[in-house]
């Protein structure tokens, strides 16, 4: 790069100081040429006079004589002609031969004016002369040069006048080209030094440069380097924040421009939109949601802020609230457009679990009161006198006072559980005993309906530390499940086996088994397959609730595998050492999901 500076800076001065050359040495070759032709003219005219002078004091017989001895020494060619044009002498050649010369213009303005002059070839001896002429006494005589000699004496006039010009120029060139070479290195430095500030790199340097323009300049540059430096890295700062916050959010953040192209987005939207053909530049209708493209392009148009719900069932159910607003530019025309997106899913489920809470708890509360309420009005009308039917009522007001109890303890259960205020007293148990506790427990009630109970031997060294009380109150759930939807002469299996670190604790029965499409939801509070049957068997509705809260205070899992008409399973694992911590039920577990 300097060197393309620097030669376009010397061809700029050397033309410069050649055009200045040429316009000097066509200004002075110009008045120089003028004057030697004034003088040569004025010479010419004086030496004619001279001869006209010498010419008039003579008989025309030595005219010859006298215009040769003129020639010699005015160092021209000299002719004397009468008025009427016949030569009578001349220094160059016969004038016998020569032809009239009345015609010629220097003589005619003799003739008229006393004087005359003129420049052509001569048609005697060929050359180009300069003539003068005056007149005399009874003709005129005539000077004439040759003009060759006059260009040749201004031609070597031009070659001094150049010499000197070059002699004059030289000393400013080797100044020119020297301030060239120096102004093109630190130009070029200086041009370097930008264009890698252009590029981002900021680490360049630009050395001192003096004092003058170009070290103002440079001292400039270098400032302007160091703010851009400080204000690139706070910018980087400021987006690897920016980049950490929008990463961070669990909400889907997408950003698109008023062409509906992808700008940017994060890491939850890529989660949000597993199936989509998420990318930098990717056109929104590639996306699979037209109602984003339409909020989006509304948006656009109107440039003002709008928010939309957006369900998708693949690869899963899901809904999102969409929320919207534009980028706009100082002028108030919309850039891109933000968006939002809030998965609500849960909150829409929980919502709508809370909402089926609170009915079913009104309905399970509203049956029994009303029985109570309606048996002791009727005791109260007199029935409360007679003998048979005030202890039917009595034991029916009990009975219903009872289940009362039941659902109040379950739901006592299930809150302590969640709001963390029951403790648990983790130890080492054998798996045998606690699966034999709980087999006691529910034999009677069994072998009443005729149903059998098998206990599978389980390795006695296989032991699980757990809330024993717990653990006995999950197993005689399912047990006492499994015994009311088992027929007479069912059979319940209860076992337990290791599985890599954990114990799986099963009840088996051979009861009428669950449709497929109910499993997903038989740990939901009040949940029942069959309401009419579940309710004339018994029980509150929450025991299977209760089942998976208590096994998730253990950090455990719960499952189910059932088959209509020939049984189901119900099953859950246990660690077998509980973790340091203790396990916290998420918020809002009140109404969350069964599994």
């Amino acid at each position: 790069m300097t060197r393309r500076i620097f030669l376009k800076l010397a061809l700029t001065v050397a033309a410069l100081l050649a055009l200045v050359g040429l316009g000097a040495q066509y200004l002075v070759t110009g008045v120089t040429e003028r004057n030697l032709r004034g003088d040569v003219q004025a010479s010419l005219a004086e030496k004619t006079q001279m001869a006209r002078t010498i010419l008039e004091n003579l008989p025309e017989d030595q005219y010859r004589h006298a215009v040769e001895t003129i020639a010699q020494q005015a160092h021209a060619r000299v002719t004397v002609i009468r008025r009427d044009g016949t030569v009578l002498a001349d220094s160059d050649a016969d004038p016998a031969s020569m032809e009239n010369h009345a015609g010629r213009p220097e003589f005619m303005a003799a003739f008229e004016t006393g004087q005359g002059e003129g420049s052509r070839v001569s048609n005697t001896i060929g050359q180009e002369l300069l003539y003068y002429a005056v007149r005399m006494e009874g003709g005129a005589v005539r000077l004439a040069l040759p003009a060759p000699e006059i260009r040749a004496r201004l031609a070597e006039l031009r070659w001094q006048i150049v010499k000197m010009l070059l002699l004059a120029l030289a000393p400013a060139l080797i100044v020119a080209l020297y301030l060239s070479r120096k102004f093109s290195s630190q130009f070029s430095q200086i041009t370097t030094y930008a264009q890698k500030l252009a590029k981002g790199d900021f680490r360049a340097r630009l050395p001192q440069m003096g004092r003058g323009e170009m070290g103002d300049l440079a001292l400039t540059l270098r400032r302007t380097g160091e703010q851009l430096r400080s204000t690139f890295e706070q910018l980087q700062e400021e987006r690897s924040r920016f980049a950490a916050a929008v990463n961070g959010i669990g909400e889907g953040i997408f950003v698109a421009d008023r062409k509906l192209r992808t700008v940017l987005y994060n890491p939850a939207m890529e989660q949000m939109l597993p199936q989509a053909r998420l990318y930098k530049g990717a056109e929104l209708h590639e996306l699979g949601l037209p109602e984003l493209t339409e909020l989006i392009e509304q948006v656009v148009e109107s440039g003002e802020a709008y928010a939309v719900d957006i369900a998708v069932h693949e690869p899963e159910e899901r809904l999102w609230k969409v929320s919207c607003a534009p980028i706009q530019s100082r002028k108030g025309k919309v850039q891109a457009v933000v968006a939002v997106f809030f998965d609500i899913t849960e909150l829409e489920r929980v919502d709508r679990m809370r909402k089926d809470f609170v009915i079913n708890v009104s309905h399970e509360l509203r049956t029994p009161l009303a029985a109570i309420q309606g048996y002791a009005e009727t005791l109260l009308d007199g029935a409360i006198d007679e003998p048979g039917t005030n202890r039917r009522f009595m034991k029916i007001l009990w009975q219903n006072a009872e289940r009362l109890a039941e659902l109040t303890a379950d739901l006592m259960t299930l809150s302590q559980i969640e709001v963390k205020t029951r403790e648990f007293a983790f130890s080492p148990h054998p798996v045998h005993e606690l699966l034999a506790q709980a087999v006691d427990s529910i034999r009677a009630i069994a072998e009443k309906k005729g149903v059998r109970v098998h206990l599978e031997p389980v390795p006695a060294e296989l032991t699980v530390e757990c809330d024993s009380g717990a653990i006995h109150q999950v197993l005689t759930n399912l047990l006492d499940n499994a015994a009311k939807y088992t027929p007479e002469g069912g059979l319940l299996t209860v076992g337990a086996r290791p599985r890599e670190g954990r114990v799986e604790f099963f009840v088996r029965d051979s009861g009428v088994g669950i449709p497929a499409q109910h499993i997903p939801r038989l740990f939901e509070r009040f949940y029942r397959v069959d309401k009419a049957r579940s309710r004339e068997l018994g029980g509150t509705g929450l025991g299977l609730a209760i089942v998976k809260h208590l096994v998730m205070a253990h950090h455990g899992t719960v499952g189910v595998e059932s088959e209509p008409g020939v049984g189901s399973t119900f099953s859950f694992e246990l660690p077998m050492r509980q973790p340091a911590e203790t396990f916290e039920i998420r918020q809002g577990s009140l109404f969350e999901s069964p599994l």
